[in-house]
């Protein structure tokens, strides 16, 4: 069954429509069996939850999507947290064994979610896998819950229906893998449920919630938090507009929430933007856009299959998603919207309507103006928010549509019409951990280095691309080299230097190496002229134990303590929670 039916993506349909079937079938049973008892609504979504998630089970890897270069990253994330680096900056097996500061500017939670998961047992591969099944059970949960407490059950549920089938939710799941968003998708719709909770409740509990969610988003994914902010405030705004009793208190308030958020994640994102011209990431093109036409219409498979058969994407809003915008427009126009709802939907389509313009090729001026854009990369992220905000509008609709009938066919077309979508092309399941474990994250040629490859090192060097034959070699004179100690961030050699000698140690210089000769920090030369950005040290005649050691530099020192601090608020507002608790009973 696995062989025939696992492996290849055509035959995976096959096993969805199966899934499909039961479902419907398990349903009617129940209905049989208690036909006065409601379904539970959040199981009911659970189980359709399920249904894009059966293909995650199949073993090995991905003929495409970033599954594997994840499960490499994790593994060395990992191995920094069990060498003591819990905040891990360094990634060793890297730029072609020299090393980069990669987790300084990639996103955090997702690794140190894995690393946990691996820490339980799973391999790295099903680790990855579990997040992504985690990730898509809680946005569907989390998008439930924010439109219960706005609109009511009903809209709840159908509002969590169109954000884990819209199609950029699914094209992250399946075909990019990209665990950033997905994890930031499974908590963005809980920032929106505590702000809203917060400013029209004040309660301490929210306080912590909203500081945690937004602190919790930006270690994430860093571009989601960044387009997303603004829009959780502006939707607070809204919230606090629709309050009989507007004070400026409860907008302190707010804004304190999430000013802790901010600083519990400053250890992350300082660093980010004070180091960010000490790698080779700003000589890249900064924004990237898809044509109009690919927001509109997938040309494979009629429309309703979202990856090429070269991998390539077409991200577009979704053909229900669609028609939920102009359904709206006519509910609009035909005043069947009113209240707190109008305001909410109004919020909505205007939101869509910026953000839609934004993906389209002719703002790249207003892109490139912007340094911190830069972060972004691709103009069709804004998609992830705008899969959020169609959710929202979906779930007006349902709340102010009496037609159950009508609420029905609309989710089930969103369901149905995407499954082609609900699998990667194809399973790799020979490849496992041990195969990763050694292999290179990314295939580096002169001109074409890693992203986060140190400012200093000539990116055009012929041995750019080139894996060292050892760890250290002896560039002038003549010594014996004994390595000894070779961790994420801590390199050791017993050195024996006949003649007076230049030694490279194949590693990135990056702010943070520290060489000690004997004890003693010494400089080191990360200059020369043939192997600029690499590091190098002189010797003189005699006998040496050295030691390279990466420790965080000063500003990665400053974020720590300033994370340090607003943790320890955070803690004294968790322990004055629990204590006027503990006198109310």
């Amino acid at each position: 069954m696995e062989t025939l039916l696992f492996h290849q993506p055509f035959k995976m349909i096959v096993v969805s429509m199966t899934a499909v079937s039961i479902l419907i079938a398990g349903l009617l049973i129940y209905r049989y069996i208690y036909p006065k008892k409601k379904i539970n609504l959040l199981v009911l979504l659970l189980l359709i939850s399920t249904l894009p998630l059966i293909s995650i089970l199949r073993p090995g890897s991905y003929q495409s999507g970033d599954l594997t270069l994840h499960a490499k990253y994790a593994m060395q994330f990992f191995d920094n947290i069990a060498q003591g680096n819990i905040i891990p900056q360094w990634i060793g097996n890297h730029c072609s064994s020299y090393g980069c500061p990669e987790y300084i500017y990639i996103f955090f939670l997702p690794y140190y979610l894995i690393s946990f998961f691996h820490f339980i047992g799973f391999s790295f591969i099903d680790s990855v896998k579990v997040l992504l099944i985690v990730s898509f059970y809680t946005s569907g949960i989390g998008m439930y819950l924010w439109m219960k407490d706005e609109l009511g059950k009903k809209a709840g549920f159908v509002a969590a229906i169109f954000y884990l089938f819209a199609p950029y939710h699914l094209i992250d799941l399946s075909f990019r893998v990209s665990i950033g968003e997905l994890t930031s998708l499974a908590i963005l719709p809980f920032l929106f449920l505590t702000t809203k909770k917060l400013v029209t409740t004040r309660k301490n509990i929210f306080i912590l919630l909203t500081s945690l969610s937004l602190a919790l988003l930006i270690l994430s994914h860093q571009a989601t938090a960044l387009i997303s902010f603004p829009i959780v405030i502006l939707y607070g705004i809204i919230v606090w507009l629709r309050k009989k009793e507007k004070t400026l208190h409860t907008v302190l308030v707010t804004l304190s929430s999430y000013l802790l958020g901010i600083l519990l994640s400053a250890f992350y994102w300082i660093p980010i933007f004070a180091l960010k011209n000490d790698i080779w990431y700003g000589a890249y093109p900064k924004i990237d856009f898809h044509t109009f036409l690919d927001t509109l219409y997938s040309p494979h498979r009629f429309g309703i299959l979202f990856q090429g058969h070269m991998g390539e994407l077409y991200i577009n809003v979704g053909y229900t998603e669609w028609l939920v915008l102009f359904f709206a427009l006519y509910l609009l126009y035909k005043k069947r919207v009113k209240g707190n709802d109008k305001k909410l939907l109004l919020f909505a389509l205007g939101m869509f309507l910026i953000l839609f313009i934004f993906t389209q090729s002719i703002t790249k001026p207003i892109w490139n103006y912007f340094s911190f854009t830069e972060s972004i990369q691709f103009a069709w992220r804004l998609f992830l928010e705008m899969s959020l905000i169609v959710a929202v509008v979906a779930g007006v609709i349902a709340k102010n549509v009496k037609s159950n009938k009508f609420i029905f066919i609309l989710c089930a077309i969103t369901i149905m019409y995407t499954i082609l979508n609900w699998g990667n092309r194809q399973t790799e399941p020979q490849l496992t951990d041990a195969i990763f474990r050694n292999q290179p994250l990314f295939q580096e040629k002169p001109g074409e280095v890693e992203l986060t490859t140190p400012v200093w090192v000539d990116r055009y060097a012929k041995w750019i691309g080139i894996y060292p034959k050892s760890h250290m070699q002896v560039l002038s004179g003549s010594a014996q080299i004994t390595p000894e100690v070779r961790q994420q961030t801590l390199h050791t050699y017993k050195i024996s230097v006949k003649k007076n000698a230049v030694i490279k140690e194949n590693t990135f210089y990056f702010p943070g190496w520290e060489l000690f000769v004997n004890g003693q920090q010494k400089p080191i030369n990360y200059l020369n002229k043939k192997y600029r950005g690499v590091i190098t040290f002189p010797l003189k005649k005699g006998t040496y134990q050295i030691k390279l050691l990466y420790v965080y530099n000063s500003v990665s020192v400053i974020a720590q303590r300033l994370s340090l601090f607003a943790l320890a608020i955070f803690v004294i507002l968790v322990y004055n929670a629990f204590l006027n608790k503990a006198r109310i009973h």
